[in-house]
């Protein structure tokens, strides 16, 4: 009995083409398929990102803060509600980003939501608010672990 292979057909590159984009002989590159995917319409105006927590309590992410239009002089407020921080541009708030635009959550804050260094945190801009909540890993775990294939004996 003979063992045959089927050799996999893998489109060349193009001499000199540095790219790793596939082309035709005349240069021009391969044509992709355009996949269709039918999405509900978005129900909010709400940017998600996902940061880590540094040993300072700054949570890196200046797309958020730049959405929001926040900048050094932006004073805020920090609250906690059911393990959730909420940022939130206030004129009256004791705290303000960092000079390079960072969200630094003090010790307080920190603690009240479980939060240590090295943490990944779900970032939820409201920007019709102006407010970052920062969803902690124990409160995507209370969410999701019920939900996921074998969650909850985990």
């Amino acid at each position: 009995m003979t063992i045959s292979y089927i050799r996999p057909i893998v489109p060349g590159t193009a001499p000199g083409n540095t790219t790793g984009v596939a082309t035709r002989a005349v240069g021009q590159p391969l044509p992709l398929i355009a996949v269709l995917v039918s999405r509900p319409p978005r129900l909010s105006n709400i940017l998600y990102s996902v940061a880590t927590l540094d040993d300072r309590g700054r949570v890196a992410d200046r797309q958020m803060t730049a959405a929001l239009n926040w900048t050094a002089a932006t004073r805020l407020s920090i609250r906690e509600h059911d393990g959730l921080l909420a940022v939130t541009a206030d004129p009256h708030g004791v705290f303000k980003l960092t000079k390079q635009g960072h969200v630094r959550l003090p010790a307080d804050a920190r603690r009240a939501g479980h939060l240590r260094s090295g943490d990944r945190v779900l970032l939820a801009a409201q920007l019709d608010h102006q407010t970052i909540t920062v969803v902690p890993p124990v409160a995507l775990d209370e969410l999701l672990l019920p939900v996921l294939p074998g969650g909850e004996d985990a």
